[in-house]
């Protein structure tokens, strides 16, 4: 059975898309899925007389160089709507860093925002030049059951041959202890205890990557769990960033948005945001009723 489906890519022809639209192609040759594109422009561009014409000879080119199958999607205009519906039948959604801010996005958020919180599908934000394929890779995990179907299809998606398992321990409760006036020395010794209980349970995930000749690498931050990923991505120079993400209350959305959406928009390197209620439904039972009762 294919890892792909059916991958769509996004270009609005902007530098940044085409890198994207480079990646996907590269991906759809690399997983032998067809691939589809799709134009969307979040303002008319005047200097194209036939955007669709335009797309067409793009999908001709990407065909001719990868040897894969490329179809150009004949819809304009184009709204994220669209875009979400088409993430419904696609296994891999590529896009390019869409993430202009201004008052008209506070509600909804960027495009880059709203297809990373909403599509049914992962999707890959492309960021760097396609020179090759993705050899350092840094998933970020939370050490709940999540974690498994997570890893599982990072390994799937990019046989890189360095892999780095990352977790964030929360600051709450320290703040807490702070706050209950506890000692300096027993909040230390509350961190360290916390950071070895995670290391630990990080070097019990490494084998789910159990691949021979690939290195895997373990690493404990504290903080928010964005902040500190795009930090370990930017000190790792990792290529791709693997993040899960879990539905979130419109609330917190709209106050803060979600790891997956802050990571997305803050690391330098290409960051894959993975929605895991669809990833375990697809291959992991277990694991979603593992979700279930941590949730009720």
């Amino acid at each position: 059975m294919a890892f792909f489906d059916s991958i769509l890519a996004i270009t609005d022809f902007s530098a940044p898309s085409e890198r994207a639209l480079d990646r996907a192609a590269l991906l759809a040759s690399q997983h032998q899925a067809p691939l589809r594109l799709m134009y969307f422009a979040e303002q008319a561009h005047h200097y194209l007389s036939d955007p669709l014409a335009r797309l067409a000879q793009r999908a001709r080119q990407l065909a001719r160089r990868h040897g894969i199958r490329v179809h150009a999607l004949q819809r304009h205009p184009v709204q994220v709507n669209h875009i979400l519906e088409e993430s419904g039948v696609s296994s891999l959604l590529v896009v390019g860093p869409h993430w202009r801010r201004n008052w008209k996005t506070f509600f909804l958020g960027t495009p880059l925002d709203q297809l990373v919180r909403e599509s049914r599908c992962p999707v890959l934000v492309v960021r760097q030049a396609v020179a090759r394929d993705y050899a350092d890779v840094l998933v970020a995990v939370d050490l709940s059951p999540r974690s498994h179907p997570l890893i599982g299809f990072a390994n799937q998606f990019a046989a890189a041959s360095k892999v780095k398992l990352f977790h964030a321990i929360n600051t709450v409760e320290e703040s807490r202890l702070r706050l209950a006036d506890v000692t300096v020395e027993a909040r230390q010794a509350h961190r360290q205890g916390s950071r070895q209980r995670a290391r630990e349970r990080l070097l019990q995930l490494t084998r789910t990557l159990g691949a021979p000749g690939r290195a895997v690498d373990v690493q404990v931050g504290n903080g928010d769990p964005a902040y500190q990923t795009a930090v370990e991505q930017q000190a790792s120079r990792a290529d791709l960033v693997v993040v899960g993400r879990r539905s979130a209350s419109t609330l917190a959305r709209l106050l803060l948005g979600s790891v997956a959406q802050r990571l997305a928009r803050w690391a330098e390197g290409d960051v894959l945001v993975v929605p895991l209620e669809r990833l375990v439904e697809a291959g992991a039972p277990h694991a979603l009723e593992a979700m279930r009762a941590e949730t009720a």
